[in-house]
């Protein structure tokens, strides 16, 4: 035992000579040397580690360039594209609303060179950045006077802090949520400085629990719409029209956090408000992400039924610390161009065009993408389709589930937790679910030109589990 895994760590090259290889040297002029070479110290300690701990049963010389190809791929970027087979469609730990190449390519040359940002270009003086988006967003909402900042927290903070900072904003207690990250938004309007005034019970709250909060402190009346929940029962809320009476017949802002962005009435989500929806109703102040309905870039999207008040909001010092820059407000123009001109929007917002696609296509696409894996899985992989669920994510249509067909997948000889690790480690990462003991993969949220890569992951995995098989020898 002892004479075999020395004989195997004779075979180690040094690092000098793994540098000098042919096969590096396009590795080093990607990545320069100094970042090849420390790498490859990493990678030949690991080959070490393993052959003595006996979790490397041989050593392939010809195979350490494409071991150090994935170490270098791995550590040269923390943050890379990963293959989404979870079947989430805005999944805020994976970056929720994919972006379009038409998009990328639209905005390519205003990121790589330089742009008229906060230039106007007729006038040949400074200019405002905002004025890039504000004209499509009052011509696609109906808005007054719109403004983006970084995103929807930061929306509702700037505009408590503008009208309400020291002074109370009156909320139901059934729309104080808990938002991703464990942040809770009580705790982030506070910040804002406002005292926030809890109405009403966890599920009944009325227009009169309102009107009694009022005092001569109150300057707001805050809605949050219940973006990642849903309450059921024996609820109540009061109207939206009932917020806006009762906000002008006080002298009072009203607002809504509209969260997840919904901009034009879209079949399957005839629950959903749209900014539209609720401008018309009078309401002073609108906010909401732009990456989640919406389908662009992470942002706060702030719109109001009157100038004056989004004005102030535009006058206030903190807009300089939640303010955007020109890869959100180039890729938002896009966007916005899109719902306004395009002749089918849905199909050049990747996370609208998911959530559209139908049972049948979603079983081809699943069924061509077992077909391709069941080709490399050396006999170790049990496959099939099956119906399930997809979701929307991002906070967006809470409890409610799109059917879809997966393919499920049960490893012989490994447990699904390692068979999902294994996954993960490829280049790219391919995120997948876990249920019944089984990986799964949903293909409603991969892209069709994804499946040729998960199929090289799922080979890469049957072939290490073979070589590892007893009785395979020392190459």
């Amino acid at each position: 035992m002892e004479d075999r895994i020395e004989k195997l760590l004779r075979k180690i090259p040094s690092v000098e000579k793994v540098l000098t290889r042919r096969e590096i040297e396009p590795y080093i002029d990607r990545y320069s040397r100094k970042f090849v070479k420390e790498i490859c110290k990493r990678l030949l300690r690991e080959i070490r580690r393993d052959i003595i701990g006996g979790r490397r049963k041989g050593f392939f010389l010809t195979q350490l360039d494409t071991e150090l190809c994935e170490h270098l791929e791995k550590d040269n970027q923390n943050i890379r594209r990963v293959i989404n087979a979870t079947g989430v469609i805005l999944s805020t730990n994976l970056g929720r609303a994919p972006l379009s190449e038409n998009i990328v390519d639209s905005i390519r040359g205003i990121l790589t060179g330089y742009s008229n940002l906060e230039y106007d270009l007729e006038k040949g003086k400074r200019g405002k950045r905002y004025d890039h988006l504000i004209g499509l967003l009052k011509e696609l909402t109906g808005a007054e006077d719109a403004l983006v900042v970084n995103n929807n927290a930061g929306a509702v903070l700037l505009c408590l802090d503008t009208f309400a900072k020291d002074k109370e904003v009156v909320v139901s207690r059934g729309q104080l949520i808990e938002i991703g990250g464990s942040f809770r938004l009580p705790d982030v309007l506070k910040k804002s400085g406002a005292k926030l005034v809890e109405v009403g019970t966890t599920n009944r709250t009325y227009i009169d629990d309102y009107k009694n909060a009022i005092t001569k402190d109150t300057r707001m009346l805050l809605l949050i719409h219940r973006s990642n929940f849903k309450m059921v029962g024996f609820t109540a809320d009061p109207t939206i029209e009932e917020i806006v009476s009762l906000g002008k017949e006080k002298g009072l802002i009203t607002m809504m956090d509209l969260g997840s962005g919904l901009v034009a009435k879209l079949k399957g989500f005839e629950n959903e408000h749209t900014s539209q929806g609720i401008l018309k109703k009078k309401i002073d102040i609108v906010s909401f992400s732009g990456d989640k309905l919406l389908g662009g870039p992470q942002a706060g999207i702030i719109l109001g039924t009157n100038k004056e008040i989004i004005e102030k909001i535009k006058h206030n010092a903190l807009l300089r610390a939640l303010r955007v820059g020109k890869f959100t407000i180039s890729s938002l123009e896009v966007i916005l161009r899109m719902y306004l001109y395009s002749d089918n929007p849905i199909k050049d917002i990747p996370g609208l065009s998911m959530f559209y696609l139908t049972k049948g296509e979603l079983k081809k696409r699943a069924s061509r993408l077992k077909e391709e894996i069941s080709k490399v899985t050396e006999g170790l992989i049990r496959l099939q389709v099956k119906q399930g669920f997809s979701e929307m994510g991002g906070g967006s249509l809470p409890g409610e589930f799109l059917p879809t067909y997966l393919v499920v997948m049960k490893h012989k000889k490994m447990s699904e937790s390692k068979f999902s690790k294994l996954l993960r480690e490829n280049i790219p990462p391919v995120i997948v679910r876990i249920e019944n003991e089984r990986v799964v993969m949903d293909p409603r949220t991969i892209f069709p030109e994804e499946f040729k890569e998960i199929k090289q992951a799922v080979k890469k995995i049957c072939e290490t589990e073979k070589i590892l098989e007893p009785g395979n020898g020392i190459h």
